[in-house]
């Protein structure tokens, strides 16, 4: 038997039956949306998120936001929220100087200026190492009294009023950056250390970041040793390596300090090309480290089978020195040397830092910059994943050694360096 509705109640059923679909269809659309988009309801909440802001802004910010600005904290915020302090974000200026940097073509004073209430002027608050004011023997706390470029004095004052110091430093960096219309510039400052004037100092500021600073030690029974201070790890760093080596090894040479203490920068293509120096792999057929990326793709840096540094220690012995600031790309110097010549290399100060990790730049078009984002792990040469987990180790002294006074693991810059000579004539070099 037929059963009749009302016009009325079909029309009521049909809007039910649609407004029942909208939901499934919208659960639908959803799981499938899951399928394409990972992530989605998290994807959402953040752009509601910033919906929710912005709208804020808008109706209750009382100027006009810089969207350029606000885009780029995004960004920054963004990187930092990720909670790994390696990872960072690039200003244009900063991309723009970060890749001269790395290719050893950033001309840099090397010194940050703070005013001081006591001397009523500028003094430099930190040195750069590696820096060409660093070479030239200038430290925090050093009184700048005057400071001259190509023989034309510069505009800072040996007394600053307090409220005209920042202008005075700004001012200060500017007159002594180097521009392309004076790529090579020389600069003479004056200043006092303790209270007394001291000889001025010539610094010059050309188109190389100097890498390294080598020099002889003549211990007092005989001992000839070439010491080589590496800073970084740039395009340029091998091969001044490479010359220091020589250079020292002419001067007579018979053994090598290379002091990576608080060396931290650079990148794993330059510090494999430093590694290479010292170890011949396998005919030039083996791998000096291994990156890692996220994706499981494996990178191998191979050896080149170049210039055997090793042939010139004579002695055959070379210290590797280091301390808790040694990080990174120096961290893998270290522990490689050792690897490829545990019977002539041996490390001596403190554990390093404990960084495995590797970074690469990734340019951000929409904001300007980049994004230095850590993208993997290295794994050195022998393939030990955890060769890095407490940092890289000093030597164990043996027993005989022990009793002939050799220690490895020493703290103080000064007793790291004594202990590294005591160690080389302990063996003959």
């Amino acid at each position: 038997m037929s059963r009749k509705i009302t016009v009325g109640a079909a029309l009521a059923l049909a809007l039910l039956l649609v407004a029942a679909s909208i939901p499934l269809t919208m659960m639908f659309a959803l799981r499938e949306q899951n399928k394409l988009i990972p992530n989605l309801p998290e994807l959402i909440r953040k752009f509601n998120a910033l919906d929710e802001i912005q709208k804020s802004v808008n109706d209750k910010f009382y100027r006009t936001a810089a969207q350029d600005a606000v885009n780029a904290a995004m960004v920054r915020g963004y990187i930092e929220g990720l909670g790994d302090p390696e990872s960072r974000y690039l200003s244009a200026e900063e991309y723009q100087s970060f890749n001269r940097r790395m290719a050893g073509q950033a001309p840099e004073l090397g010194i940050v200026l703070k005013y001081s209430p006591e001397l009523a002027g500028l003094v430099i608050d930190q040195v750069k190492a590696g820096s060409t004011a660093a070479v030239s023997g200038l430290q925090p706390g050093d009184h700048i009294v005057k400071a001259e470029k190509g023989g034309k004095e510069l505009s800072i004052q040996a007394e600053v009023e307090p409220g005209k110091a920042p202008q005075a430093i700004e001012v200060f960096y500017e007159e002594t950056a180097v521009t392309a219309e004076a790529a090579s510039i020389s600069i003479t400052i004056t200043y006092e250390r303790g209270g007394e004037r001291r000889p001025p100092v010539n610094v010059m500021l050309g188109n190389a970041v100097k890498s390294i600073a080598e020099r002889m030690i003549e211990t007092d029974d005989g001992l000839s040793v070439g010491y080589i201070r590496v800073f970084h790890f740039f395009r340029n760093t091998a091969g001044q390596i490479e010359a220091a080596v020589k250079d020292l090894y002419n001067k007579g040479a018979v053994s090598y300090i290379l002091d990576v203490r608080g060396c931290a920068e650079g990148n794993l293509e330059y510090v494999c090309e430093a590694i290479d120096l010292f170890a011949y792999v396998d005919g030039g057929t083996g791998t000096l480290a291994t990156l890692r990326y996220k994706d499981g793709t494996m990178v191998p840096k191979p050896s080149s089978a170049g210039n055997n540094m090793m042939a010139y220690a004579t002695g055959g012995y070379v210290v590797v020195l280091m301390n808790r600031l040694t990080a990174g790309v120096a961290e893998l110097f270290a522990y490689d040397l050792r690897a490829f010549n545990r019977d002539k290399v041996f490390l001596v100060g403190e554990p390093t830092r404990g960084i495995s990790t590797v970074q690469e730049p990734f340019q951000l078009a929409s904001v300007g910059g980049a994004a230095l984002l850590t993208v993997g792990t290295v794994t050195p040469y022998g393939g030990d994943a955890a060769w890095n987990e407490n940092g890289v180790q000093p030597n164990e002294a043996t027993p005989e050694e022990t009793a002939s006074g050799i220690v490895y693991r020493i703290s103080g810059a000064e007793q790291q360096l004594g202990g590294a000579l005591a160690l080389l004539a302990g063996r003959g070099s």
